[in-house]
């Protein structure tokens, strides 16, 4: 069986080779359109469908608190501006002991690596101290950052490379843990290296490494916003609800306090804004959505655009694959005198469909 196989294989690209513009023709046009089908579906996938490389990702949950901002707002892949809190908001309700085992923030950020006269240009991530921990993953070398990493704000010690960034740029060495890498000037130790597969929360963005969330102020001392602007927004939040706890009870429960900061301490600090603007500020609330899929610029209104484009494309693999069928229907129909004279030589029907079955893989 396997040598009638191999005979037919070899008469295959014999055949080919004597008329190899059918054979060019054919794969072609299935790779023309396998590779578009491959490439959106990818997208799709990414975008709408995988859930973060994390334990449980069911459990994460996205903050959000949309309406009206007054001061700066600076929101990027992250998600768009409704997303964002300032950073006392952010560190006002990690101090909550509400429906969350916790809540951790994360910021993307440009940055200029420079490791024994090796440089790199790209992103870091800047998180807070719980991010991992509420994330479930384990690094795979070093430790990854932890509370302590980000008690002082200005003050930051510590990176985490990112695991591509290891392998890349320092060969997967494990003895890179405890040495310096000077992230936008600033000297770091790395203490660890992230999981294979793990680029952070955000869809699309791959940094190079994590720095805790406080080395904002510590790169560029005199940007703005500082530390305890509370009108000013750009940093994305997400927690891990608590067993047992549903969405919804988790969104009553963290609006309590929430709006009393809101109203108590944000509201007072607003200027020239009418009564009007003042109510629908006042009346804001934290706005849950699942979180296992990560955070992302992308809402719910892109499902359809990238669900009819995915349908499109394989439209598009039907037509290739009748297209191939029809010039072997084609290249078969010339094939008749020679598949007669098989068959007066002793050759079986099974015999004739397993060589054609042959040709069929071959050009697959």
């Amino acid at each position: 069986m396997l040598a009638n196989l191999l005979s037919d294989v070899r008469f295959c690209l014999r055949g080919f080779a004597r008329r190899p513009l059918f054979a060019v023709v054919v794969v072609a046009t299935l790779a023309l359109g396998l590779g578009v089908n491959a490439t959106i579906f990818s997208v799709y996938d990414q975008m709408l469908l995988r859930e973060l490389p994390v334990p449980k990702p069911d459990g994460l949950v996205n903050l959000a608190s949309p309406g009206f901002k007054q001061g700066n707002t600076s929101c990027n892949d992250g998600g768009t501006c409704d997303e964002i809190f300032s950073y006392p908001m952010f560190r006002d309700l990690e101090r909550v002991d509400g429906p969350f085992l916790g809540i951790a923030a994360h910021r993307y950020t440009d940055a200029s690596l420079a490791f024994e006269g090796e440089t790199a240009t790209g992103s870091a991530l800047l998180v807070s101290g719980q991010y991992f921990s509420l994330l479930g993953i384990a690094p795979a070398a070093g430790r990854l950052l932890d509370a302590d990493d980000d008690r002082v704000d200005g003050e930051a010690s510590a990176v985490v490379l990112t695991y591509a960034y290891w392998e890349s740029a320092f060969g997967a060495d494990p003895n890179v843990v405890g040495r310096t890498l000077v992230v936008n000037g600033k000297p770091l130790t790395i203490v660890g290296v992230g999981p294979r597969g793990f680029y952070g929360t955000t869809v699309g963005e791959w940094p190079l490494v994590f720095v805790p969330i406080t080395f904002r102020w510590l790169a560029n001392p005199n940007a703005f916003p500082q530390h305890a602007d509370r009108r000013s927004y750009w940093a994305y939040l997400f927690a891990r609800l608590k067993p047992g706890v549903s969405l919804d009870q988790a969104a009553a429960a963290i609006n309590a306090p929430y709006r009393s900061i809101v109203n108590d301490v944000d509201a007072p600090l607003l200027t020239g804004v009418s009564e009007q603007q003042l109510a629908t500020y006042r009346a804001k609330t934290i706005v849950l959505t699942p979180g296992n899929r990560g955070q992302s610029r992308i809402d719910d209104n892109a499902d359809e655009p990238l669900t009819i484009l995915l349908v499109s494309t394989g439209l598009v693999l039907l037509i290739a694959c009748v297209n191939v069928a029809n010039l072997l229907l084609a290249r078969g129909s010339t094939r008749v005198g020679e598949i007669a004279v098989r068959t007066a030589l002793g050759a079986s029907r099974a015999r004739v469909v397993t060589q054609l079955f042959a040709e069929a893989l071959v050009l697959s």
